[in-house]
């Protein structure tokens, strides 16, 4: 992909985010221009379809992100965002242990649910279901027990992915179905380990597919950065 590509791919994306519409060519000229006329960035989000990261609902419409364009945009913004500062309320709540009290202010603030646990996998706790409602689009009573039944089995599948604890200082974006944790489609899962107290923690971020990665990324990587993970050998 070119430098150029890439660029209109995020601003695209970017722009769904914000919009939940469809992308065309003219709005991310209008926004963004790229030096570039409409023509040419109409081509190039054909390239970017062709290649799979945007798709097209209906004929004659916008782009929308595909699940391999929304990894290319977390990996980008994995590396570009900084670390949100002003967690000091989330520190100190780190800090007492007051863990609850952390995830749900966290989960307000963010309108996404939350979820936390030691490393020695004992009780997820959780919080923040009613925000992760009010901004999925669920066309059916199916997606609802979907989702329902994916925050009903955290626990279990928090135990089942091992692999966390074998990560040392971690961050990651899971888009859709390649989430350790949830079976939806429709979700996205961003995970952390940090330290507290002496304890190692994993902590779980998940919402629709279309949320505000770069803000959620920015948070965890603050409460990284205040809570600094102890290396631990294998």
């Amino acid at each position: 992909m070119t430098e150029r590509s890439g660029e209109i791919l995020e601003a695209a994306i970017k722009e769904f985010i914000r919009t939940g519409e469809p992308i065309s060519s003219a709005q991310l000229f209008n926004n963004y221009g790229f030096g570039i006329k409409p023509a040419m960035i109409r081509l190039e989000l054909c390239e970017l379809e062709r290649e799979g990261y945007l798709a097209q609902p209906y004929h004659s419409a916008g782009r929308i992100p595909t699940d391999l364009g929304y990894k290319y945009f977390t990996d980008k913004a994995l590396d570009k965002v900084r670390g949100d500062a002003h967690v000091e309320s989330w520190e100190r709540m780190l800090e007492n242990q007051s863990l609850d009290e952390f995830l749900g202010d966290f989960s307000k603030r963010m309108g996404l649910v939350s979820a936390i646990v030691s490393e020695s996998l004992e009780e997820t706790r959780k919080d923040g279901l009613e925000y992760l409602f009010d901004r999925l689009s669920l066309d059916s009573h199916e997606m609802l027990s979907e989702v329902i039944y994916d925050i009903e089995k955290l626990s279990e599948r928090v135990k089942e992915a091992r692999k966390f604890k074998a990560l040392d200082n971690f961050m990651e974006v899971f888009i859709g179905k390649d989430s350790p944790i949830t079976r939806s489609e429709l979700l996205s899962v961003t995970a952390a380990d940090f330290d507290s107290g002496g304890e190692r923690f994993f902590f779980f971020v998940i919402g629709p597919k279309r949320m505000n990665y770069e803000k959620t990324i920015g948070a965890l990587k603050g409460l990284k950065s205040k809570n600094k993970i102890n290396k631990k050998d294998g």
